[in-house]
């Protein structure tokens, strides 16, 4: 074996490949933890309490798995944002604490968050990445088939996973005519399709990854539209414009566009329309979010402090409509300065390093995922949509580190 296919971590010498293995398999079990062992599913099979269900097993385990190896092999850390993400971890904490946040809000809200403090080298990088990308694109084409089935067999996969969760909020999705998939309800299946064309964007951009452009369009379409989310089908619409607006990508359009018209000629946008022209009668596009939020707002239900929070009243479906905002509903519960110290923390900074790393079409696609997220209130809920949230931010922070390395690398590579 020659020279470079060994790396130093601080005198530590092993083969290159070991660093791929573990990155590739903790990638993998990440995305798995994610997809294919989602709340829902613990939920149903994992006796126990909110907090238990809270805690996504297998993420957290690869995570401290992924962290003991790269201890082990003493990784410098990069001290990027350090300091001014510290700060900002400390006050939700503190603000956490002092407000009174549940253990299970604690596990699902607050410790997802330290995943942004942990910066994966460049020699486990890339194969971690594309692990989690594996097991994305594997789930994907499996909520695409069932879709598929749905389309043609009047939604009975639909009903079958509704009946299985038993879910009231998925049982009124599926009589609606909108697709529920293993990830339970349709806003976060429509999620997942969001952020499985935006990374596969980056990974064809900045990883090296040759994916079919067409089919990955074409697959997160078809699974928005079945979902009946108006704020995925605006954002996706905005991401596909975005991603092929230059004159390279100009010649995918038509495809798409055909594929689109065929989509609608199927009956796929029927759905989504249905929804637009209900919000066009009713004067609301968000699904009487905003109605219900001016009438609790004036009738003092809902107020706001700093540095106070409100109790949540789960028995209250005016107020669970009323503040499917994420950022609102954990100003109201955890008070104003909680909220605006995780927008900065999980959105501002991801978004800042992403712009200054990558540049404007990568920053574009994870604004318009985050424009998506704060929509409703999976990242405030105890379960998996913080965790997700958080995944997400971190791929593409890690990408823009991963990127910085190749240009000083390459740079170092000409001077000499």
């Amino acid at each position: 074996m020659i020279v470079d296919n060994f790396v130093f971590s601080r005198r530590n010498r092993r083969p290159l490949e070991q660093d791929e293995t573990v990155g590739r398999r903790a990638g993998m079990f990440i995305a798995l933890g994610l997809f294919v062992a989602p709340y829902l599913l613990r939920h149903k099979l994992i006796p126990g309490s909110a907090a238990v269900w809270a805690l996504n097993p297998v993420v957290l385990l690869t995570v401290a798995w992924l962290l003991l190896y790269m201890l082990g092999h003493k990784y410098a850390m990069s001290r990027s944002f350090g300091v001014v993400r510290s700060v900002l971890f400390a006050g939700l904490v503190l603000l956490a604490f002092s407000t009174g946040m549940s253990p299970s809000f604690l596990i699902a809200c607050l410790l997802p968050l330290v995943l942004l403090f942990v910066v994966v080298p460049e020699t486990i990088f890339p194969a971690f990445f594309k692990g989690f990308m594996r097991v994305l694109n594997a789930v994907m084409l499996v909520i695409a088939a069932c879709a598929a089935c749905d389309v043609v067999s009047g939604f009975s996969v639909t009903k079958a996973i509704t009946n299985f969760y038993g879910s009231d909020s998925l049982i009124s999705m599926s009589s609606s005519g909108r697709l529920v998939s293993i990830m339970g309800h349709s806003l976060l299946t429509a999620e997942v399709a969001l952020l499985y064309f935006a990374l596969n964007q980056i990974a064809s951009r900045f990883m090296g990854a040759k994916i079919n452009q067409i089919l990955v369009t074409l697959v997160a379409a078809a699974v928005v539209l079945l979902t009946g989310s108006r704020s995925a089908m605006v954002c996706l619409l905005c991401m596909i414009i975005l991603a092929y607006s230059n004159a390279k990508n100009i010649k995918y359009c038509i495809v798409i566009i055909v594929g689109l018209l065929a989509f609608y000629l199927a009956g796929l946008f029927d759905t989504v329309i249905d929804r637009i022209m209900i919000g066009i009668k009713s004067g609301d596009m968000t699904s009487s979010r905003n109605v219900q939020l001016d009438q609790l707002v004036a009738a003092g239900v809902i107020r706001y402090d700093w540095f106070t929070g409100h109790e949540f009243d789960y028995s209250n479906n005016l107020l669970i409509i009323a503040l499917e905002y994420p950022l609102l509903r954990f100003a109201f519960s955890y008070g104003i300065a909680f909220s605006v110290l995780l927008a900065i923390y999980l959105f501002v900074l991801p978004l800042v390093q992403t712009l200054r790393g990558l540049g404007i079409v990568p920053f574009g696609l994870l604004a318009l995922y985050f424009v998506h997220v704060n929509t409703y209130s999976s990242i405030c809920s105890t379960q998996d949509g913080m965790l997700q949230c958080v995944i997400v931010a971190w791929l593409f922070v890690g990408v823009a580190r991963y990127s910085a390395y190749l240009a000083i690398s390459r740079s170092s590579e000409q001077g000499d």
